[in-house]
Order: structure tokens, then sequence, then C-alpha cells
């Protein structure tokens, strides 16, 4: 049994390496990108109007009104001081104006515009260049891309980015007690929760799943499935049937299809019977245990953080925060705890509130938590007040719940 810490930096050492494709701009958001974006031109590229008003030269407060210039206007205007030109917001500068007029401090009578003060120079007025240089790298590589990513990447010229593909996940749920959630159990029988709560969370966390199975506890279906698997897929991701008990299989049918693993128990509750290999091929391969909880708390932990490694993320591991919490716990020794947390601000402090749950199996005591506690393997006992830390679930904080 491995301490959290060896058992992450082993998944990450053995994620695999992100491959480079090409998408168009459109379909770009939520890939990282792969290489450096510069733009092509200054941004803006001429010397544009901030607002709607009038383009003058100097300090004069008589102005002779020219035709008024439109934004995307390319006629060629020289203003000299005592003419202006009515402009829109985005309109060219004409050559010799210096600041703009905005139309709220100015009258116009007989094609004559008066104004009390002339604006300083520069005033409202957009310069060539202002916002970026051409050449300016102005997205770097490694970052995932949001929407106003891809505006800029539009305003810098591209049309096609380089970008880290996003491995292709297979999920399998095990289990021959295990039932569709339609269905009404009978006495020995549970729907499965498991594959929707994992699909949900990777989807969430930007990872959509290609291809969903359950199987029942029988090595020739387990089998089947995992050879199908493993030729069409990045990760394989299997949930149940991890354990030492005579129907748990998982584990002797993937070694018989030639994956090593490189634990098979870490010291976390929950989540004790976590398995971490790769196959012949270098692919990844997790086995969670069953309990839907166990399940919840392996994907935050060491799945996501090997799939944005995989695709290409700066931010792989989680972000640390500090909380205190509300109530007491108490605990056994030589397991570190993740405690499901609701994490709140009061008076400039994290809280941390604990709700009660009756153990792994308990998914209804995850209902209203944000966050994972961690309690010190070595801890017997908690107070309320006292200081852990924690860190968020993607769902409910983004990319800050990594750095």
């Amino acid at each position: 049994m491995i301490s959290i810490g060896d058992a992450l930096q082993i998944v990450l050492e053995n994620s695999g390496q992100p491959l480079v494709i090409q998408v168009p701009l459109e379909n770009a958001a939520g890939f990282v990108l792969a290489n450096d974006v510069h733009s092509d031109i200054d941004m803006p590229p001429f010397n544009r109007s901030a607002m709607d008003g009038f383009a003058i030269s100097g300090d004069g407060l008589r102005h002779e009104l020219l035709e008024e210039i439109a934004a995307g206007d390319s006629r060629e205007v020289t203003l000299k001081p005592g003419l202006a030109a009515p402009i829109m917001t985005g309109a060219p500068v004409p050559e010799g104006a210096d600041r703009i007029v905005i139309i709220e401090n100015s009258r116009v009578k007989e094609s004559v515009l008066y104004i009390d003060e002339a604006p300083d120079p520069g005033a409202n007025i957009c310069w060539r260049g202002q916002d970026i240089k051409e050449e300016q790298t102005v997205l770097e590589h490694g970052t995932r891309l949001a929407s106003q990513h891809l505006g800029i990447a539009a305003a810098a010229g591209m049309g096609v980015l380089d970008v880290f593909s996003k491995p292709r996940i297979a999920l399998v749920t095990t289990g021959t007690e295990v039932i569709p959630p339609t269905w009404i159990p009978s006495a020995g029988t549970v729907r499965n929760s498991n594959m929707p709560l994992m699909n949900a969370q990777l989807s969430l966390g930007g990872f959509p799943v290609d291809l969903t199975v359950h199987s029942a506890d029988d090595p020739e279906s387990l089998e089947a499935t995992f050879q199908q698997f493993l030729r069409c897929t990045d990760v394989l991701i299997v949930a149940g049937g991890v354990s030492k008990g005579t129907r748990d299989f998982v584990p002797s049918v993937l070694e018989s299809l030639g994956v090593q693993f490189h634990f098979r128990m870490v010291a976390q509750k929950p989540g004790k019977p976590l398995l971490f290999g790769n196959d012949p091929e270098g692919r990844p391969v997790f086995g969670l245990p069953g309990n839907s909880v166990s399940v919840m708390v392996s994907i935050e932990e060491y799945v996501l953080p090997l799939l944005r490694k995989r695709a290409g993320c700066k931010g792989y591991h989680k972000r640390v925060y500090h909380g205190e919490m509300t109530s007491d716990y108490r605990k056994k020794p030589g397991r570190l705890h993740f405690l499901r947390v609701i994490a709140y601000r009061e008076s400039h402090i994290w809280k941390l509130h604990h709700p009660e749950s009756s153990g792994s199996g308990d998914l209804m005591s995850t209902v209203n938590v944000n966050a994972l506690a961690l309690a010190d393997e070595d801890a017997l006992s908690l107070r309320s007040g006292d200081v852990l830390p924690f860190h968020f679930f993607y769902s409910t904080a983004g990319e800050l719940s990594f750095a």
C-alpha cells in the first residue's frame, strides 16, 4: 500500500504523451494549445475612434464640419486646425486629427462645431498597435482554450490551431448485481449510479467519454470488453471488481491481457483498493473501487490529473487551499482521509462543513459538497477550528481547481 503522493506521481509519470492535431478555430474550445499564437498584424490595425463624436486637430473651440467618417470608411481624409469630421466608433481617425470630442461635450450650429473645452491630445483614440504589435505572442502554448482565447486567435488571423488531442476514454462498470437506472431493484440488486457519475464528472472536466459498457462479473465477458476497448481508446477506466473478493476478476483479467500494475492499494479513505497500470502499448488503465463516493474521489484525485497532463494542460496538480473545520471528526491512523466538505467563506476565512455520512457508498452525503479536505494519515481526531488543506472539485471551481 502506497501513499497518495506516491500514487499520484506514478500516475502522472505513466500518463503517456500528448499528440498534436490541427482543429478549425470554431471547434477548438476546450483543447490545449500546442504552439504559441502570434499576431500577423498590429491591433488595432489603424488609429480608430473609441467613441461617437468629432475628430479635431489642436485645441481650438470652433471648427468647420466636413463629411462624416463611418466605420469601414476607406477614404483618405486630412484634418487641419479649424476643421472637424463627425466620426463613428471604430472608424479610422483621419490624418492630422489628434483627439476625439464626444457628442455630449459639443454642439453643432449651421455646420460649425462648438466646444467649451478641448479634450487632451489622444483623447478617445485607440492608436495603431496599442493592444498588440505585429508578431507579438498573443496566446502561449499550454493555454486551455476558452471563448476569449478563440476571439484573440481570430483577431490574430488564425483559422486553424495546433492543439493537443484529447485522450479517447472508455468506461466500464462491473457487477452481476448492477442493473440499469430505470429498472426496479429486486433483492440483491442495485442501480448503476457509477456510470452516469463518471461520465458526467469527466465531461464536466473537459473530457467527453468515447465508449461505455457494463459487464457482469464474468472473466470471459470482462476479457472481451477489455480487449475491444484497449484496441480503440487511450485510457481505460474500470469501476468495481478490483478488491480481493471471490468475484473480483478485474485484476486477473487485466493481467492476462498484459497490463502491468504499478500499485493496487493506496493509503486513503475512501478508495483504498485502487489499481493503476499500463497495457503493453503504454495505455493507462485504472481499476476503481465500486462504491460511488470512492469512484468520485478517485476520478478527481487521479484520473482528471492524468487526463489533463495527457491533454497538454499546464496545470494538472490540485490547487491547495486551507480552511477551518466547523465540526469534530474522528479517524483511525494509517490512512489519509478525503473528507467531503462544503467550503465557504466567512469573515475572509474558508470554512469547511463536513456533512454526516454512512460511508463510501453514501452518495447522498455529497449532494452539496464542492471540495475535499485532507485529514493527515497520522491524525486520530480533528476538532472544530482545526485548519486543513483542501481542494475544490473541478465541477465547482473549473480551472481554479488545478495549478
